[in-house]
């Protein structure tokens, strides 16, 4: 009953509310990683860098995004989620503006990097802000609608921003979404409830970091992750190299990953939620994903108009039941969530590092088979994951 009190401190609308700025923000932040996509172009010509510079320029934000996960983690169960994630949106934002006013191209790599440095304070934290508010059958639901949020900050990092900067500049583009950050952060201090005060749980830091269960997911979903982001990178290309599909309708058949995603999300992490099953959530979708992958260079782009969506809805289903797995388990509990996510999301990121590379080398031929049966091999791994409904049973 304590657990139940603790969970439902603020009742109705009120964490409706907070969850309605969480999401706002998810979707800001994923805006503020996706919207240099379309200013690429712009950007090499204006400070007269090469393809591989750009390279550099996209993977600072992940080497950011990835190396802070776990300080995340940590710095949330110490100072608190609402104030962790508060900072990052702070630093992410402000980076955001950075980016749109940098004199020269190192400047830019440097607000780059200090952006995906705000969006690892920011990414786990925002969930340790949500967790407490819901109970365990609820948090699958609310982590597929956080999940969902990503994909459409996404899709308009990709299209609605694309139209932004061709219609003013590059710049301008990357200001405003610094600036709409900076509007959520202060709503947030608005709406957020204050940390309490870190209490001794059933658990410690050092359980949560030697979670075997966090672990099992940090290394079996890495396949997931790195080949799901391979394809969203590659596809376009692949399409226009191997089926001559002109460069538009291929981004629109990748950008279908993020579009099914938004629902894939939700109605996965519903599912684990009423029958209590997240163990199953996360390997079913995970090997219909892992095929999926591993088809795409063998079928026609007619059948990849079914094909992409199916993928990123079974995605999508993963992340937000595994996300939600976290909390359940005795080890970590509310207080280590964050951290927990923050080890699974770094070792995905940092995990997957080498995948683009590796599937660059072996050719489309090999490549596809190679995304796809790392991904199943991985996913083993989740065999001996404890079930969270299960574990969570032990403390009720």
């Amino acid at each position: 009953m304590k657990r139940e009190a603790d969970t439902l401190q603020l009742s109705g609308s009120g964490r409706w509310l907070v969850l309605a700025s969480v999401l706002g923000s998810r979707a800001v932040y994923t805006i503020n990683w996706f919207s240099i996509s379309p200013a690429l172009p712009f950007i090499a010509k204006d400070f007269g860098v090469d393809l591989p510079s750009l390279g550099v320029l996209t993977s600072s934000f992940l080497l950011g995004a990835g190396i802070f996960q776990v300080p995340a983690g940590v710095l949330a169960s110490r100072w608190g989620p609402r104030n962790t994630s508060q900072l990052g949106m702070l630093i992410l934002s402000l980076s955001g503006i950075g980016e749109g006013l940098s004199p020269s191209f190192t400047m830019l790599l440097l607000s780059r990097f200090l952006l995906g440095l705000g969006a690892a304070l920011f990414f786990s934290p925002a969930i340790g802000v949500l967790t407490p508010l819901f109970k365990h059958e609820e948090e699958g639901f609310v982590l597929g609608l956080y999940n969902a949020m990503f994909n459409v900050g996404g899709g308009l990092g990709l299209f609605a921003w694309a139209v932004l900067i061709s219609s003013t500049s590059w710049r301008i583009g990357l200001v405003v979404g610094g600036a709409i950050g900076l509007v959520l952060v202060a709503i947030g201090l608005l709406v957020l409830p204050r940390d309490k005060p870190a209490r001794r749980t059933t658990g410690s830091m050092r359980h949560a970091l030697r979670s075997r269960n966090v672990w099992l997911i940090a290394l079996g979903v890495i396949g997931v992750w790195g080949g799901v982001f391979t394809t969203s990178q590659l596809l376009p290309k692949f399409l226009n190299d191997v089926h001559r599909i002109e460069v538009g309708q291929a981004g629109l058949i990748a950008a279908l990953l993020m579009f099914a995603a938004i629902f894939g999300g939700p109605i996965g992490g519903r599912l684990s939620d009423k029958f209590r099953k997240r163990k199953v959530f996360i390997l079913g979708p995970g090997y219909a994903t892992a095929l999926g992958v591993a088809i795409i260079g063998t079928i026609s782009p007619a059948q990849l108009w079914l094909l992409i969506p199916v993928i990123g809805f079974m995605d999508a289903m993963v992340f937000s039941t595994m996300y939600a797995s976290a909390s359940q388990y005795p080890e970590v509990g509310k207080q280590y969530a964050p951290l927990a996510i923050g080890i699974m999301n770094s070792a995905h990121i940092l995990g997957s590092f080498g995948i683009p590379i590796a599937f660059g080398l072996l050719g489309y031929s090999t490549g596809w088979y190679f995304l796809g049966g790392l991904a199943a091999a991985l996913l083993v791994l989740l065999f001996w994951l404890e079930e969270p409904f299960k574990a969570d049973s032990k403390i009720l």
